[in-house]
């Protein structure tokens, strides 16, 4: 027999839904072209729901792209600017054709084109960027005597950059854009010893 949610459970299930429904629709239809309605529809649930877990179309935007950064990990030490640069490698080329990565790609396109159309979804795309590049900064902060090639600020700046950059230009030409690219420039940045 199966165990019955508790409600915060089915509240956390139903917001979890409506946010995968907002992600994929913005992704494929835009935003300014995606009702509430229609993300609601799309779960089988009415408007209301979406008014009971957000309260803008804006905080839905922003409670999406926190749930991507939300998953980092606590930094775990690390060795060598080359043990980086492979783990950052090995993780961007095993990840980056995964379906929900892509469909995140298509929705940060709207909201990056929405963020500079409108000031309060820039601020909130702005503020995930600054979170993003702290918890790279963080793990650079983890090397303990390396060389850094830059600041940790302007390094978690560049290399936030090139997984955007490379995964942009793989979404609309994979064969001449392999993940391998990623890995190659990050060894260009942070060096290209072999990992301890």
């Amino acid at each position: 027999m199966a165990e019955r949610l508790t409600r915060a459970q089915r509240q956390e299930l139903t917001r979890a839904r409506l946010l995968d429904a907002a992600e994929a629709r913005f992704g494929d239809r835009g935003i300014h072209q995606t009702s509430l309605d229609e993300i609601a529809a799309s779960v089988g649930l009415t408007k209301g729901a979406i008014y009971a877990n957000f309260s803008s179309k804006n905080d839905l935007i922003a409670a999406i792209l926190e749930r991507r950064v939300g998953g980092h990990e606590e930094p775990h030490p690390i060795q060598s600017l080359a043990t980086w640069a492979a783990r950052l490698g090995d993780s961007y080329e095993s990840n980056v054709d995964r379906d929900e990565n892509r469909r995140f790609a298509l929705a940060l396109i709207e909201f990056w084109l929405h963020g500079m159309r409108n000031e309060p979804a820039r601020a909130l795309l702005a503020r995930w960027l600054q979170t993003a590049r702290e918890a790279t900064a963080q793990d650079a902060a983890t090397l303990t005597g390396a060389d850094l090639p830059l600041p940790a600020d302007q390094l978690a700046t560049l290399l936030l950059a090139l997984d955007i950059g490379v995964g942009l230009q793989r979404l609309l030409d994979p064969e001449s854009v392999p993940a391998e690219v990623y890995t190659a420039g990050v060894q260009a940045i942070l060096g290209r010893e072999h990992p301890e």
